[in-house]
């Protein structure tokens, strides 16, 4: 058995390691020692033995020639075993695909991850000018329609939690970057049953975004359509928000959930 103070250190070792691990992404897909040292403030001897430690499980691997590590195929294993036996994944599938189908237009399902919306899923418009569907990416919560339908389903005291903590950036000027219009917002959220991006995250592009609740504290999801804004009038916002509210419905139906979408009102831009 371990001591406490030899679990304490095994403890700060994974942690170390996962950190590591979470510093991969698609604008760094490598690391050297020297980076991961200063990445993580810790020594280079230290980061040495964890990287070591992660690429003899597969987790990591280094490059012969340029000496730099990058992610291991026993994470890819573990990203297909994820894709392949989440509930979530397999309920959305279907009803993401029919949203897709029906408004031809980008569809993507979000989940709420360290206070951020990960893409777990998309189907791109096939239209020329269309939006990412940014699979395997993450995004802020407060500006984006999938990020803001996922705060409108958590309690007030996690949404300031996340905004203290990841801070509230301006994207573009319409932005919300205030705490205040925040919760307004969100208010206004749960009211109607969806939520709107109009041009806060990224210019020209709106997203109307519905949340697929987990009452039994699990995956906090959303589903989304999003578009160039030359093609969302007010009233196909209103209708894009009905099919929106729809497979969200639908997938929180499949899994066993109680989503309380409400009826969809006149939209308000």
């Amino acid at each position: 058995m371990l001591n406490a103070a030899r679990r304490s250190e095994a403890v700060g070792a994974v942690s170390k390691a996962l950190r590591i691990l979470c510093q991969f992404n698609a604008e760094t897909p490598t690391l050297s020692v020297s980076e991961v040292s200063r990445r993580l403030q810790i020594p280079k001897s230290t980061a040495h033995n964890l990287l070591r430690t992660l690429e003899a499980f597969d987790f990591l691997h280094q490059d012969p020639g340029d000496r730099l590590y990058r992610l291991g195929p026993r994470l890819f294993e573990l990203s297909r075993l994820f894709s392949h036996h989440t509930p979530l994944l397999a309920a959305a599938r279907p009803h993401l695909q029919r949203l897709a189908e029906q408004t031809r237009e980008t569809v993507k399902l979000g989940v709420l991850s360290e206070g951020e919306v990960l893409i777990l899923a998309a189907v791109e418009s096939p239209y020329q000018l269309h939006t990412r569907g940014d699979e395997g990416k993450r995004a802020p919560l407060h500006c984006t329609g999938v990020g803001k339908a996922i705060l409108a389903v958590l309690p007030p005291e996690h949404v300031r939690e996340i905004a203290a903590r990841r801070g509230l950036p301006r994207y573009t000027p319409r932005t919300i970057t205030s705490l205040d219009r925040l919760e307004q917002e969100l208010v206004l959220v749960r009211s109607r049953g969806y939520a709107l991006d109009w041009e806060e995250n990224e210019a020209g592009v709106v997203c109307v975004a519905a949340p697929v609740p987990d009452p039994q504290g699990g995956l906090v999801a959303s589903i989304s359509v999003s578009a160039p804004i030359s093609r969302m009038t007010r009233a196909r916002v209103s209708r894009l928000a009905r099919q929106v509210l729809a497979a969200a419905r639908a997938t929180a139906m499949k899994l066993g959930r109680t989503n309380g979408h409400r009826p969809v009102r006149k939209v308000k831009l």
